[in-house]
């Protein structure tokens, strides 16, 4: 009633005044297809020219709104015709354009997987699990263990997660978690935000603090409103956030690493949860709390949900009764200790019951989208 991120509620918890309705699913926003594409759509050549949202697409050949990193002089074979809708990269989630938006320098065209293809029908193949000793990464995943001792996850501890941020809206709320990947760009879910056009004027995001509410001498925080919000590819549930301006990476602020494109996290790997949110009266949820869970095998978890689990979604199974993550905590990181570094292997996203115990806890695959990613920061 009140124009909050979401459907709410009062609760019938004494210490717990409201609570958002995460759990109900986002209605689509997108503009139905007129046309289909067999596999990536590298060889579309069809003259779809608006994106999934209705925006109209730039000319390839044009310098404004955006300057154009691939054009006709650079990919001459890709047939970058007019405006027309192209995947002269190979893009994995479809044919797609720079856009007359200038807050949106590109996006996925309203055009699907025609049946029988790979994309949203066929799922694309996982890659199997890479050895950890061939896996190398750089200024990202490290944080000073030494904090592990120094704020929502049930049956979690306090702890450390210095790329766990805090997403707050206008009256300085926090609403959802959030992961820092790049001095200026934090993940979360799609679930969290109204719409994929949503004015975040006031909207910020806080980081380098234990403390869902810091007082005003906190040395460690930094509050940096957000400027942009990019959604990811329509299966995905992800969203990208832009900030303000960069991160300044501290002991209690680090980068977290990204994984490999389509990597497998290992069975049995011990990954950490990180939020604020809603503890159930199992932790103190003022502080950021961490729990650990370890990774099912996509086999075993597809059987325990009787074959409903997606290739983008990533499960784990409960340390013990009572560990898993609830409201608050929404598109904050699962983080996996890989090669000595703390990589994103998943997103934590809305469940109708929070933290169960007899079933696996979901999760949205970030290997699935890592090239999205990389591409939504390279092209700013």
């Amino acid at each position: 009633p009140d124009g909050s991120e979401a459907p709410w509620c009062f609760t019938s918890r004494p210490t717990v005044r409201i609570a958002f309705c995460f759990h109900i699913r986002r209605c689509p926003d997108e503009q139905d297809a007129e046309e289909c594409y067999h596999g990536h759509g590298k060889h579309y050549h069809g003259h779809v020219s608006r994106t999934r949202k209705g925006i109209t697409c730039q000319p390839w050949a044009a310098q404004t709104p955006h300057v154009p990193q691939i054009s006709p002089a650079t990919h001459p074979e890709a047939r970058l015709e007019k405006n027309y809708c192209r995947n002269p990269d190979n893009d994995s989630h479809g044919p797609w354009c720079y856009t007359m938006d200038p807050r949106t320098p590109f996006d996925y065209c309203a055009i699907k997987p025609c049946l029988g293809t790979l994309g949203w029908v066929v799922q694309p193949q996982l890659m199997p699990t890479l050895p950890i000793d061939t896996l190398t990464f750089e200024q990202c995943g490290q944080r000073d263990e030494r904090l592990q001792q120094k704020g929502r996850i049930v049956g979690g501890q306090p702890g450390n997660s210095p790329w766990t941020v805090s997403i707050r809206n206008r009256a300085g709320v926090h609403f959802c978690g959030g992961s820092l990947v790049k001095e200026q760009w934090v993940i979360s879910t799609r679930q969290c935000f109204s719409s994929c056009d949503a004015d975040l004027t006031g909207y910020e995001v806080q980081l380098g603090t234990l403390f869902k509410d810091p007082g005003p001498g906190d040395p460690d925080q930094q509050t940096i409103p957000i400027v942009r919000i990019v959604c990811g590819p329509s299966e995905s549930q992800l969203v990208m956030l832009k900030l303000a301006r960069p991160a300044a990476l501290t002991k209690r602020v680090a980068l977290i690493c990204l994984p490999p494109e389509r990597y497998v996290v290992p069975e049995g790997t011990v990954c950490e949860i990180a939020g604020w949110g809603e503890t159930r009266g199992t932790a103190d949820g003022s502080v950021l709390n961490v729990a650990r869970l370890p990774v099912l095998a996509h086999s075993e978890c597809n059987k325990a949900l009787r074959g409903r689990l997606k290739e983008s979604e990533l499960c784990t199974a409960p340390l013990r009764a009572g560990v898993g993550a609830c409201e608050g905590d929404y598109g904050g990181p699962l983080a996996c200790l890989t090669a000595d570094c703390w990589v994103l292997e998943g997103v934590i996203t809305p469940s109708r019951v929070c933290a169960r115990t007899d079933q696996p806890a979901l999760f949205i695959r970030v290997s699935l989208y890592v090239d999205w990613i990389y591409k939504v920061m390279k092209m700013g």
